[in-house]
């Protein structure tokens, strides 16, 4: 049965230019498929994946951390309805509050610098590019994963997972989305779609703990965060 949300959204949705996809929304049932196509295909092709052991230091809490955000009803996957209803492509959107409880867990939770240091390192890095950033509305909706199967690539679906969670986000009166974006790719898709960036971080001058985890000698690389306000 579809799941109401405030008219005129409905779940699932078809996708746009694409008979044969799917949107829905990532219900409890959906959790552990969606934590293996999330290690696959973002974790394990994840830019900054040489700074993290992904199997010891994400697979221990990322069914943890997609249950609970998946439970706030804004995080969505795209099934392919002529392979099984597989999914290729996921959105993982967190809502954030200005006073956010304990027992709301986000990514920044799992930052352990004993036990994770290689995510506690990125953790540091995303927290450095929020630093000082403030928004007049509250809740947000923060863009934490954006995941597309390696065999769909380049069929613009980053781009409708993005525009869903906007359709989405109105729906549900939540005026504001964030994402952090560390390859100029995904930046320049945000841009293309009307999103604004509102802070810029050279990763291979950025100093955490004395060192500079980031750096690389041939290419430069940014992080940034991007914002999109209705």
């Amino acid at each position: 049965m579809a799941q109401a949300l405030l008219p005129p959204m409905f779940f699932p949705v078809p996708c746009r230019g694409h008979p044969n996809l799917m949107f829905d929304l990532v219900g409890p049932g959906d959790v552990n498929e969606v934590c293996e196509f999330v290690m696959n295909e973002f974790f394990h092709r994840f830019p900054l994946k040489d700074v993290l052991h992904v199997e010891t230091e994400v697979r221990p809490w990322i069914g943890q951390y997609i249950a609970h955000v998946s439970s706030k009803n804004m995080s969505i996957v795209l099934r392919d309805v002529l392979r099984g209803y597989r999914i290729i492509a996921a959105a993982i959107n967190d809502v954030d509050y200005k006073e956010r409880q304990e027992k709301d867990i986000n990514l920044i939770t799992f930052a352990d610098p004993n036990l994770r240091p290689g995510w506690y390192t990125i953790c540091s890095l995303l927290s450095k590019l929020n630093e000082g950033l403030s928004y007049n509305v509250d809740p947000i909706i923060s863009m934490d994963i954006i995941a597309i199967g390696e065999s769909y690539c380049n069929q613009g679906l980053a781009s409708l997972c993005t525009q869903v969670t906007i359709e989405l986000a109105e729906a549900r009166g939540i005026h504001l989305i964030r994402i952090e974006v560390v390859n100029d790719f995904m930046s320049a898709m945000f841009a293309s779609l009307g999103f604004q960036k509102i802070r810029e971080i050279d990763m291979n001058e950025l100093i955490l703990g004395g060192e500079k985890p980031f750096a690389v000698t041939d290419f430069t690389q940014k992080a940034r965060v991007f914002i999109y306000s209705f």
